[in-house]
């Protein structure tokens, strides 16, 4: 449950931080998300860590550019804005599927 709220606040906030605010506020917003995401915070998001956030899980191999299995802080960055729609759909469907039960 506590993830699912952490995915919902990142996913909403990062939407909007697209949408409003300066470029530096975005990647502020972004690297709190990476941060969140890599569990074990050795600077990548591995796959593992990737599946327990949908959306991650959904981007992971578009945005692996090197194609080294892990994700680093630049191409999640630069994969981030064009998932930010998808990301806040996907938390706002599992939060309406949490109150729901």
């Amino acid at each position: 449950m506590k993830k699912l709220l952490v995915v919902a606040a990142v996913a909403m906030s990062s939407s909007y931080a697209w949408a409003e605010a300066p470029a530096d506020a975005v990647v502020d917003t972004t690297q709190a998300s990476f941060t969140q995401i890599d569990a074990n915070q050795d600077g990548m998001i591995s796959k593992e860590e990737a599946s327990s956030f949908s959306s991650v899980e959904l981007m992971f191999d578009k945005a692996d550019s090197n194609k080294d299995g892990a994700l680093d802080s630049t191409e999640f960055e630069q994969a981030a804005p064009a998932e930010a729609a998808a990301a806040t759909e996907a938390a706002t469907e599992a939060a309406a599927e949490t109150a729901a039960k």
